[in-house]
């Protein structure tokens, strides 16, 4: 019988499972990663795995909780607190958006796997959940969402919803190739103000 794991040796292997889905969800998103590659990655037995996560679309879903609060952090810096007009923090919120998944392998990979599974991921992860799950990590974005409603500078609503008219911008980064790359910016900007306007407008007209 082998020996029991020590509680350094489980926290190191679970790091070292966590770096490995990092770099391989990354390189080709979930569908495509085996449990067989993140083990070998991280330099266990396939039946270690098991040990730590009960599934690949597990690991998925703790890297991705992990990863969140650092980029709603940065789309925080980049529009809401780089502005107090909250029809520029939109705008800058949806323009960073476009640059975190032109830019950020992880980040692309996950905006596709969210939009490629509509029902749930394998059987583990419902993408309709996903929200709910993450909802301390997207905590100072809803805070400040909120802030704006009851100030009538952004329409009422489920602050769930506003996020999901907030992210629609993200198909345009997987267009990008079939886009005129003259036309490309403009239509990244453009976007980003109609929704922007759409969400304040109403509103500060009302107040």
């Amino acid at each position: 019988m082998p020996r029991a794991l020590t509680e350094t040796e489980r926290e190191a292997i679970r790091a070292r499972l966590v770096e490995a889905g990092r770099e391989l969800f990354a390189r080709y998103g979930l569908r495509k990663t085996t449990v067989e590659e993140l083990a070998r990655a991280a330099g266990i037995a396939k039946g270690t795995f098991y040990l730590f996560f009960a599934s690949k679309e597990d690991l998925y879903v703790e890297l991705l909780l992990q990863e969140l609060p650092r980029l709603v952090q940065r789309l925080l810096e980049r529009s809401f607190h780089s502005t107090a007009d909250v029809n520029e923090a939109l705008v800058l919120f949806q323009r960073e958006l476009v640059t975190l998944i032109e830019e950020d392998d992880l980040v692309r990979a996950v905006v596709m796997d969210l939009q490629e599974y509509t029902s749930p991921l394998t059987g583990h992860l419902d993408v309709h959940e996903v929200p709910t799950m993450a909802m301390s990590a997207l905590a100072p974005l809803v805070a400040e969402i909120q802030g704006a409603q009851r100030r009538r500078e952004i329409i009422d609503g489920d602050v769930l919803e506003i996020l999901g008219v907030l992210g629609m911008i993200k198909a345009l980064p997987f267009s990008k190739r079939q886009i005129d790359p003259q036309l490309y910016p403009r239509l990244v900007t453009r976007m980003s103000q109609v929704i922007a306007d759409g969400l304040t407008c109403p509103a500060r007209r009302a107040g």
